[in-house]
């Protein structure tokens, strides 16, 4: 095993039952908070004043945003700083996705640096690692796909220049995240869809472009892709059932804690990168159906390449049984029955299905190589051209409902 180091600082809260517990915990960072929510549905069904409610009960006075977008637009982030620091709060309470959560963590390191725009310091633009603290972020997340819970990362759109692009720092880790899933029994199928297709991104960059030589990350990446495809399928028949929205929102917790990644070679995250670029090009473009898009293709564009073939063939073994004397063919066998998971879920698509036409492929790679790489590749495994991302963008458009007969691989 190579050598690691975890940290992971955030306090987690699991299950309705912790509620008084997590606002007791909010006491410490401070009396006067900016509260964070997206388009507003937390505040329809009710669940905003419950949190209201348990605010003051504890005399924390808050102030609310409310419109944070899928993809956040680093406008959007730079309007909510202003109020926070305008209002003098101590702290950020995300109520919401993952764009809720990146959006809070961007926002308490505006109004701490006390910095008026947050796209100068993402990754490739000129204030990028500069940032030197943020307040204190504390999580509600509403959906199960990104784990922005306990990450120390935050993913920024800006429609303006048709780009997408992080910032990371490990004091932007919230202190504290209540995971209760009683707020995700409302969610939507698409939604609930598009965040499992995340979780499984999270488990399967690192597994796969990772190498042989951390077999605990191994197994314990593989129960958590396992809990994720016997799960989803349940939800979506039972979307009211607690405890299946709970095993999909503790997954999406573990798949992105470092825990996955312990021990094996330090790699890129190569779905992340292309995927970024192209809900960068389309802000509509949910994360988690952009990699679901993009799995069948760049696994194929793998084993064409043989890359990484050994790894697709585990996957194969572990999460399906599948055994054959040629790992070429396992890994064939894995990709197919993967596709058809996909397609049986609602998550088997082409990109131009989602108003991203072919010619703007190679705009579309430009932007990932440039952001992601070094202009002119990306790593995996041996090199990601322009070419070979544009490959990889055309092979999805293979991938036509009803296309799939498993039984023939």
């Amino acid at each position: 095993m190579n050598s690691f180091e975890i940290h992971i600082p955030t306090r987690i809260y699991f299950g309705s039952s912790k509620e008084s517990a997590f606002f007791d915990q909010l006491k410490d960072y401070g009396n006067r908070v900016l509260v964070v929510i997206g388009g507003g549905s937390v505040k329809r069904i009710g669940y905003l004043d419950e949190v209201k409610a348990n605010l003051s009960q504890r005399n924390i006075e808050f102030v609310l945003f409310e419109g944070i977008e899928p993809n956040p637009h680093a406008v959007t982030i730079d309007r909510a700083a202003a109020i926070g620091k305008e209002n003098d709060v101590d702290f950020v309470l995300a109520f919401g996705g993952g764009s809720v959560m990146d959006a809070s963590k961007a926002i308490a390191g505006l109004i701490h640096d006390d910095a008026k725009e947050i796209w100068p310091y993402v990754l490739g633009e000129p204030k990028y690692k500069t940032m030197q603290g943020a307040l204190p972020v504390a999580t509600i997340p509403t959906t199960a796909a990104t784990a922005s819970e306990v990450t120390a990362h935050a993913v920024i759109s800006n429609p303006e220049v048709k780009g997408k692009s992080p910032i990371s720092y490990p004091f932007l880790k919230p202190s504290a995240s209540w995971l209760n899933p009683a707020y995700h029994t409302s969610l939507p199928p698409q939604t609930t869809r598009d965040g499992a297709s995340d979780i499984l991104s999270h488990v399967f960059e690192n597994y796969i472009l990772g190498g042989n030589e951390a077999p605990p990350a191994d197994r314990y990446s593989e129960g958590v892709m396992q809990v994720v495809i016997e799960a989803l399928p349940k939800v979506l028949e039972n979307p009211e059932n607690e405890s299946l929205r709970g095993q999909l929102l503790w997954a999406s917790t573990m798949a992105l804690n470092t825990m996955q990644t312990a021990g094996r070679v330090p790699t890129t995250f190569l779905l992340h990168n292309l995927e970024h670029a192209l809900s960068g090009y389309n802000p509509n473009l949910a994360h988690g159906r952009g990699l679901a898009i993009l799995y069948p293709a760049y696994f194929k564009w793998l084993v064409e390449n043989n890359r990484c073939v050994d790894r697709l063939a585990l996957l194969g073994e572990k999460l399906f049984d599948i055994k054959t004397s040629n790992i070429n063919e396992s890994a064939a066998e894995f990709i197919a029955v993967f596709e058809g998971w996909l397609e049986d879920n609602g998550l088997y698509q082409r990109l131009t299905d989602q108003s991203i036409p072919a010619e703007a492929f190679p705009e579309i790679a430009d932007y990932a190589l440039r952001v992601y790489g070094d202009g002119e590749k990306i790593d995996a495994a041996g090199p990601i051209t322009k070419e070979n991302i544009i490959e990889i963008f055309k092979l999805t458009e293979e991938q036509i409902a009803g296309s799939i007969n498993v039984a023939e691989v």
